[in-house]
């Protein structure tokens, strides 16, 4: 649960961090780059970690089931949140 609160951040620092007027159009940002790349291994990290410890049976596997349902249901809310209230460029 802890990897679903923190997955945005990575997000939200470098695309702010990577929206220059003076970067070119057709080429990404670095910045936004690292911040993707960032998220996809807590996201990863969070949904598998939680697998690997109960395959060792570190863990039961109803505390990985939950783990990884609680996770899934925080990152997916925060992604929904960010999505329907993103902020649309206007045309004036």
């Amino acid at each position: 649960m802890a990897a679903g609160l923190k997955t945005p951040l990575p997000n939200a620092l470098f695309s702010r961090l990577g929206s220059d007027d003076f970067a070119p159009d057709d080429s990404s940002s670095s910045t936004v780059d690292l911040g993707r790349f960032l998220t996809s291994f807590i996201v990863v990290t969070g949904f598998s970690l939680p697998l690997v410890l109960a395959h060792a049976e570190v863990i039961h596997r109803g505390a990985c089931i939950m783990s990884t349902i609680g996770g899934a249901l925080v990152y997916g809310t925060i992604k929904l949140y960010s999505l329907a209230f993103r902020e649309e460029e206007s045309e004036f």
